[in-house]
């Protein structure tokens, strides 16, 4: 996954230039596919064209070796803190699971 950064402040969405600044940003790093869940959320009641997938969990995953965090829907039930990992991008937007403990200790 690459994170965008300029001003210390890291973004997954690119931009031309910063909102902070007004720079060209150039700087881009890849991270790890992998995070924490900072939050969640479940959404129960969906905007229509989420209407098949309810009811679903959002979270805001905060990126391995990164600043950067991203909003994402989580396959698994999930907890504050839990480690998960980018599964797929399904219509621009990104679908985590969550790692189980073996796959935890294997990978830190």
């Amino acid at each position: 996954m690459k994170v965008y950064e300029c001003c210390g402040i890291e973004s997954v969405t690119k931009k031309v230039y910063c909102s902070s600044c007004g720079k060209e940003i150039i700087n881009e790093t890849e991270v790890p596919d992998e995070g924490t869940v900072y939050s969640y959320t479940v959404i129960q009641v969906p905007p229509a064209q989420f209407a098949h997938l309810a009811p679903y969990t959002v979270a805001l995953i905060q990126l391995k070796n990164s600043k950067a965090k991203v909003t994402a829907r989580i396959l698994d039930k999930v907890e504050i803190g839990d480690h998960v990992k980018l599964d797929s991008i399904e219509d621009g937007a990104y679908v985590f699971i969550r790692l189980g403990s073996s796959e935890v200790l294997h990978n830190s």
